[in-house]
């Protein structure tokens, strides 16, 4: 989503937001980052190893981060220690070139070194579980979200960029589902409630979306659909005059709806019995809300943040715990979050490869992680997808990188959206 196409790079790119974890810290890591840009460009390593250690220490466990420290300590001479980072990133399971890179020239001859390579060639290599279930014909829509109706078999794609709904039946019939006059921004996250027969939609005004104003800017709303007429309900808007970016939602066992900001840092909660829309809860803590998911009974929410991690939010008294992670362990650039026997399943578009992890809940932390899918070739930034029993269903190919904020489309680039399943039943079993 939007929040994504915001990346910098400051030396050593992971494909990572720079947001820090408050506002106090965001100005402290962003200025150190700049600092230690600065100091490295005038060969001052001494100075270099001094700022980037600081904003790794504001942003700890961030593989871009990491990897500049790296760098920092191999122009020092801290060999060992540049290692014992480099090594980190490659449990992590992430894919760097390493070898290419002429600061660390002093560490190709070590044989520590050469066996990291190895091992990070290794985190290059196709882990393919996942079966394609269909392809969209429309190439153009910038597909963020899928969702599965188990009653009538129909699947639901939403479309960045047509502002629309498609609906694929069970005999494969494609059509559109949402109407012109629904009024629809880009469609993000999508959701079936079966038990009541309803579809909700996620949808907010952002540059990539065709027929966008300057006056829609920071537009957001939840779309009620009737899921067997298609009728819209209704629409639950987020007041004008603020910047909203309502990316992924999810509906509790009373058909009440969730939904995060990834621009404001909130939540919103919709009582399906008084029919409105309100804020749950916002803090600080948060920086670029995503996916979310709820642990067991619908006592717990656990919510992807892009740029800190993840989140785990007692919904009786809203109590937040920031989940901590292994030393091996990165929980950045999470998108699409779901809860699966008591393990988190994340698709984790932020690092290369792109990849479908899970991640092992013990207390407050998460202490392992498992790559379930990655290095696909369908792979174009995976979004968001949907949890039905023991398959993960999601969009393989979002395709973000080919719409710019003119809304233009690098069409001889574009494929058509997929949608992929992953049994994680079998997938967990290997």
């Amino acid at each position: 989503m939007l929040i994504r196409t915001l990346l910098v790079s400051l030396l050593v790119s992971c494909h990572f937001t720079v947001f820090a974890q408050t506002a106090d810290q965001m100005r402290s890591a962003a200025e150190a980052e700049q600092a230690a840009v600065k100091a490295y460009r005038a060969r001052e390593n001494g100075e270099f190893l001094l700022q980037i250690a600081k904003a790794n220490s504001d942003r700890p466990n961030h593989p871009r981060l990491i990897y500049n420290l790296a760098i920092a300590k191999t122009l020092n001479g801290l060999h060992t220690e540049a290692l014992d980072l480099l090594e980190r990133l490659a449990k992590m399971g992430l894919s760097y070139s390493f070898e290419r890179n002429e600061d660390l020239k002093p560490l190709f001859e070590n044989e520590r070194f050469k066996a990291i390579v190895s091992q990070i060639a290794s985190n290059r290599i196709p882990i393919n579980a996942s079966e394609k279930i269909f392809e969209v014909d429309d190439k153009t829509l910038i597909a963020e979200s899928v969702a599965f109706d188990p009653r009538s078999g129909s699947y639901f794609v939403g479309s960045v960029h047509r502002r629309k709904i498609i609906e694929i039946d069970r005999t494969g019939k494609q059509s559109e589902y949402s109407r012109p006059e629904d009024g629809l921004w880009s469609v993000l996250g999508l959701r079936v409630d079966t038990a009541r027969g309803y579809l909700w939609a996620a949808s907010s005004a952002v540059p990539q979306m065709a027929g966008f104003k300057e006056s829609d800017k920071g537009r957001a709303g939840i779309f009620k659909y009737d899921l067997r007429t298609r009728k819209l309900l209704r629409a639950f808007l987020l007041p004008t005059g603020e910047s909203h970016l309502l990316g992924d939602l999810l509906v509790d066992g009373e058909g009440n709806v969730y939904a995060t900001d990834s621009v404001s840092p909130n939540i919103y909660r919709i009582d399906l019995r008084k029919n409105e829309i309100s804020l749950f809860l916002s803090s600080d803590r948060f920086s670029s809300l995503q996916g979310l998911a709820f642990g067991k009974r619908n006592e717990e929410l656990f919510v992807a943040d892009y740029s800190k991690g993840v989140f785990r939010i007692d919904v009786a008294t809203k109590a937040i715990t920031q989940m901590k992670p292994a030393d091996h362990v990165t929980l950045l650039g999470i998108d699409g979050l779901y809860y699966y026997r008591g393990q988190l399943i994340a698709i984790q578009n932020g690092v290369n490869p792109n990849r479908v992890v899970r991640f092992q809940l013990r207390g407050n932390e998460i202490s392992e992680t498992r790559t379930l899918e990655a290095n696909h070739p369908d792979f174009m930034e995976p979004t968001l997808g949907t949890l039905i029993g023991d398959e993960l269903i999601y969009v393989a190919n979002s395709q973000w990188p080919l719409v710019n904020e003119k809304a233009e489309l690098t069409l001889e680039k574009l494929r058509p959206p997929v949608v992929l399943r992953l049994n994680l039943k079998k997938a967990l079993a290997k």
